[in-house]
């Protein structure tokens, strides 16, 4: 199973994001992320045996974090991959404890995380193939889209032919109890 830990936003955060991917990839090309397939990616473990997801979701139960607001303010762009995406013009320090809480506990539990030993950029991709000649040097601004992260997900994805489907396999609250 392809999985991972996700936060995941309401629908209207979700549409407007994806308002946000449309509009952009009809000014510079590139796939615009679908609304429902919108979130932000906490730990990517990739492919794990089924028989592991008991202890996975024993290693998430355990996180104590607060719930907190996440404000995504800003748009980036990466030519390595040829992705555009939101994120935060200010680092949040509740969503970087969280990231790091999760991490710390998955690779202490045996799990490999991927991109563990590297700095992570918080974000929600927005486009992927975005053609070679594009390099938007100044990015458009957008409108503060925010919400309320009360829970964490762990996340199956699956890629048929028609582009990647995610299903919720378990949901966590955010909570310090």
């Amino acid at each position: 199973m392809r999985l991972f830990f996700a936060l995941w936003p309401p629908t209207d955060a979700a549409e407007q994001l994806a308002e946000v991917a449309r509009a952009t990839a009809t000014r510079f090309g590139g796939k615009p992320t679908r609304a429902e397939t919108i979130h932000l990616t906490l730990a990517f473990l990739g492919d794990v045996p089924e028989a592991q997801l008991p202890l996975l979701r024993q290693t998430a139960q355990s996180i104590r974090a607060e719930p907190f607001v996440l404000a995504i303010d800003c748009l980036g762009f990466w030519n390595r991959n040829h992705l555009l995406w939101a994120g935060n013009a200010s680092p949040n320090v509740a969503l970087a404890e969280l990231i790091e809480l999760l991490q710390q506990a998955l690779t202490e539990a045996g799990f490999a995380v991927d991109g563990r030993n590297r700095i992570f950029t918080p974000h929600i991709t927005l486009i992927r193939k975005l053609p070679e000649a594009v390099v938007p040097l100044t990015l458009p601004a957008i409108d503060l889209i925010s919400w309320h992260c009360t829970r964490f997900a762990l996340v199956c994805s699956k890629t048929p032919g028609a582009g990647a489907t995610y299903q919720t396999l378990v949901d966590f609250p955010l909570s310090r109890r």
